[in-house]
């Protein structure tokens, strides 16, 4: 849930694929009304269960975030599990927060910018 830098489509395909042919990746696509709002996402990231979530902006300020990541921890129970956030997307931390995760420590993201680490047991 770090910053994401805006790529080609060709790369975002690219992207994706490999994403979902990696067996131990767990994705959900959200849909609102017949259109994909966004997804919640599970991955081995280093030595830890990482949790990742995105959401067009139609979609912001709703609860449809808060909604989809608590239905998806419901589905997805390996625990613990980590989310990481840009440290000034402050609604991304909102989501995980209500959905019980902890703050558990800082770290930067490859573009440099400050990121908060949050947990969930």
């Amino acid at each position: 849930m770090a910053g994401f830098t805006p790529r080609s489509r060709t790369a975002f395909d690219d992207h994706w694929r490999r994403i979902i042919a990696e067996p131990q990746n767990v994705v959900m696509t959200v849909e609102v009304d017949d259109a994909v709002a966004g997804y919640v996402s599970a991955f081995p990231q280093a030595d830890r269960q990482e949790i990742a979530h995105w959401f067009g902006r139609a979609y912001w300020h709703r609860g449809i975030g808060q909604a989809a990541v608590a239905q998806f921890l419901t589905l997805h129970r390996r625990r613990p599990i980590f989310g990481t956030i840009v440290r000034s997307n402050a609604a991304s931390g909102a989501i995980l927060r209500k959905c019980g995760f902890i703050p558990f420590g800082q770290d930067t993201g490859p573009d440099g910018e400050p990121e908060e680490v949050f947990r969930l047991d």
